[in-house]
């Protein structure tokens, strides 16, 4: 997930789609609202923090390197 900072917050990128750019503090909602708009995109939610959505290809290396890991 990228992120980008901008003078009014910092901006988080879709897991859903790449085009969206939210502000962090909406991005919960939005990543509920986007995932059931988007039922064809196959993404897995991270064990250590729920707004978390990952490919499936990339979910181990996502839980090994997850920030909310407790073992990191």
């Amino acid at each position: 997930m990228s992120t980008s900072v901008f003078e009014d917050g910092e901006y988080l990128t879709c897991p859903f789609d790449s085009a969206h750019q939210v502000l962090s503090g909406n991005f919960k909602h939005h990543i509920n609202r986007c995932s059931q708009n988007h039922p064809n995109v196959k993404k897995l939610q991270c064990l250590f923090n729920h707004e978390h959505k990952i490919v499936p290809n990339k979910y181990y290396d996502h839980l090994c390197e997850c920030p909310d890991n407790p073992s990191n």
